[in-house]
């Protein structure tokens, strides 16, 4: 009969725990139930790391792993680094990471080729760069036709309202009576 009781009161915890766990706007894990370890590594993310999503959050992690293997200067290299991190806008990580994609399908020739280019930049050549372009035309709505069509390939689209839509001329081979 002891059994009972808390068998009893172990399953009414559960629902109120599952219930918290369901209303919580972040993404699991929280920074709380990371380990000492983890948070140090991590330190410079504490205060973004509620809107992380899961996803990122186990790359971090991952990250985080490699934290104690480091050397001092390398630990304050990766801080640094995740300090900018943060600072960026959502847009600015976004292009961050198409950059990181698009220099991953580079060989290690061209890599090579375009930092050797860079390094040879003057200093205002590397400023300008930096800053981005003095004004960037924004991409079109839509995406442009590769080459403009004649005017008899249209549709005509039916006036809003009328009474009879178009009927579409179909020759009889054309029609399925089946389906």
């Amino acid at each position: 009969m002891g059994a009972a009781p808390s068998r009893t009161a172990s399953a009414a915890a559960r629902p109120a725990s599952a219930g918290a766990r369901g209303f919580r706007s972040s993404t699991s894990p929280s920074w709380s139930e990371l380990t000492a370890p983890q948070q140090q590594a991590l330190a410079p993310l504490a205060t973004v790391w509620p809107t992380i999503s899961e996803a990122q959050k186990r790359k971090w992690l991952v990250i985080s792993q490699s934290w104690g293997r480091l050397s001092p200067p390398e630990q304050a290299k990766l801080h640094s680094r995740m300090t900018e991190w943060v600072a960026l806008s959502p847009q600015q990580r976004t292009q961050a990471r198409l950059n990181f994609a698009e220099s991953k399908q580079l060989s290690a020739d061209d890599k090579k080729a375009k930092w050797e280019e860079y390094q040879a930049l003057s200093p205002e050549a590397k400023r300008k760069l930096a800053a981005g372009p003095a004004s960037v035309p924004k991409p079109p709505a839509t995406a442009a036709a590769v080459k403009p069509v004649p005017a008899q390939k249209l549709a005509t689209v039916p006036r809003a309202g009328d009474p009879r839509p178009p009927r579409i001329e179909a020759a009889p081979n054309q029609v399925d009576h089946h389906t």
